[in-house]
């Protein structure tokens, strides 16, 4: 648990795919640090981040996608994406 998040307005970390692993796995970003990990268990360990270079960019992913995967119970906040115009 990140106690000074609120102070630095941090967003935590957002659920999504990285449709160039052609994997459908989700992903955790956070946009602060511009930092992924691959599970949910690592989140937050600055020395269990991946090492990637995007071509592409991220989607987020839907909330089926997440509770597919076991994860609704992790969400605390939800932002609305326009996956038309990429917003």
């Amino acid at each position: 648990m990140d106690k000074n998040a609120n102070e630095r307005q941090s967003d935590g970390v957002e659920f999504c795919i990285i449709p160039e692993f052609h994997n459908n796995k989700i992903y955790f970003y956070c946009s602060e640090y511009a930092l992924f990990w691959n599970s949910i268990e690592t989140v937050g360990d600055f020395n269990k981040t991946l090492d990637i270079i995007l071509k592409e960019r991220i989607i987020p992913a839907t909330l089926d996608e997440i509770a597919d995967n076991d994860l609704i119970h992790y969400i605390d906040t939800v932002k609305e994406y326009d996956t038309d115009t990429k917003k």
